[in-house]
C-alpha cells in the first residue's frame, strides 16, 4: 500500500450499484491506516450525505460526507476562490447542485445570474437551453459540474451533460470552464480541499484518458484499474502510462 491520500472515482468504487472488487476491503485498510481519502464524483442528483448514506447501505463502513467531494463543491470552491464578488447563481441540474449553492450562500435566480452552473437534467427542453444562453450573454461565466458526453443506464445510451455543454458553448460563443471528471479543475479543487500538494497524493481510476492522464499532467501519482480488461487500446506508451496497474482493488492492498 502506498503511504499518501487517495482521490478515488465513485465509479471506481461502485459497479451497477454495488462494492466493485476489494473496494471494501481497501476503504476499510485505509481506514486502519490512517490514510486519508476522498470520492470525487459528478452526481448532482445527490448531495454528499445522501451518497455516504447510500455508500454505507450497500456495505461500505464509515464513509463520511467529508470523504465526498462532488464537481459542484469544486466548481462552487472555485468561484468562492477567484470569483469571489460574483454572488448570484443559475443553474441547470439537480437538487444536489441548488443544495450546495445555497450552502454557501450564493443567490440563486432564475435569470441576470453572475454565474451559470451546469449539471445533467434530463427534464429540460429548447426554452430552458434559450434562456441559459441568455444568462450567459447578460454576462454570466458558464460553468460545466458534468463532462460526459454518454450516460448509460440499463443498457441504454442518453445524451449526457457534456454534450450539453458544447451546444451551449456553441450557441452563445463562451467556453465553459470545466470541473467534470477527468479535468484538471476538478483534481486541483479536490487538492486544495485536501490541503496537500501533488506529490502527497496518489489518484486510482478505471477510465485510462481521464482519471490517469489528466492526473499525471499535474504531478499526482497514478493506479489504474483494469477490472479484467486488456490495457493495449489504451494508448499507453514509455511517456504516457500510469504509475502502476492493478486488476481490482485488492491489489492496492498487497
Amino acid at each position: 500500500m502506498i503511504n499518501k491520500n487517495y482521490l478515488l472515482q465513485l465509479d471506481t468504487l461502485l459497479r451497477r450499484g454495488y462494492p466493485a472488487d476489494g473496494a471494501v476491503y481497501f476503504l476499510d485498510t485505509l481506514r486502519e491506516n490512517g490514510l486519508p481519502y476522498l470520492i470525487l464524483t459528478e452526481q448532482n442528483a445527490r448531495t454528499r450525505d445522501q451518497i455516504a448514506s447510500m455508500m454505507n447501505d450497500v456495505g461500505f463502513h464509515g464513509v463520511r460526507p467529508a470523504n465526498i467531494y462532488t464537481s459542484v463543491m469544486a466548481a462552487v470552491d472555485w468561484v468562492l476562490w477567484k470569483e469571489p464578488f460574483r454572488k448570484t447563481a443559475a443553474y441547470l441540474g439537480g437538487p444536489g447542485l441548488r443544495l450546495t449553492l445555497e450552502e454557501v450562500g450564493m443567490t440563486i435566480r432564475h435569470m441576470d445570474a453572475d454565474v451559470l452552473f451546469v449539471g445533467m437534467n434530463r427534464n429540460l427542453g429548447y426554452r430552458d437551453y434559450s434562456e441559459a444562453v441568455q444568462i450567459i450573454h447578460d454576462g454570466a461565466i458558464l460553468i460545466s459540474t458534468d463532462s460526459r458526453r454518454i450516460q448509460r443506464q440499463e443498457g441504454a445510451e442518453f445524451i449526457g451533460n457534456g454534450a450539453v455543454i458544447k451546444m451551449l458553448e456553441y450557441a452563445s460563443g463562451m467556453k465553459a470552464i470545466d470541473f467534470g471528471r477527468g479535468s484538471i479543475g476538478l483534481y486541483n479543487m479536490a487538492l486544495r480541499y485536501m490541503q496537500v500538494g501533488p506529490g502527497d497524493v496518489v489518484a486510482v481510476g478505471t477510465q485510462f484518458p481521464k482519471d490517469i492522464e489528466t492526473a499525471r499532467k499535474i504531478g499526482i501519482e497514478t493506479v489504474y484499474l483494469t477490472n479484467g480488461s486488456s490495457i493495449m487500446e489504451l494508448g499507453m506508451d514509455e511517456e504516457n502510462h500510469p504509475d502502476y496497474i492493478v486488476e481490482d482493488l485488492y491489489g492496492l492492498t498487497r
